[in-house]
């Protein structure tokens, strides 16, 4: 069973990780201030579980 956890969890940190790119990528390209806050919000929030996967990960 962990091992199916472990797989899942990397595959969501991959699909997070190519998320991160994408909204850095849009947050580059935003011009209004409005969209680059919610950008931004969106990439904090990403970031946050994508680091509460990682750290699940190394804790296993």
């Amino acid at each position: 069973m962990t091992d199916l956890a472990e797989t899942l969890a990397g595959n969501k940190m991959a699909q997070l990780r190519q998320e991160l790119v994408f909204l850095r990528q849009r947050l580059r390209e935003a011009t209004a201030e409005e969209e680059k806050q919610l950008i931004r919000k969106e990439l904090r929030e990403k970031e946050t579980y994508y680091n509460i996967l990682a750290e699940r990960q190394r804790l296993q």
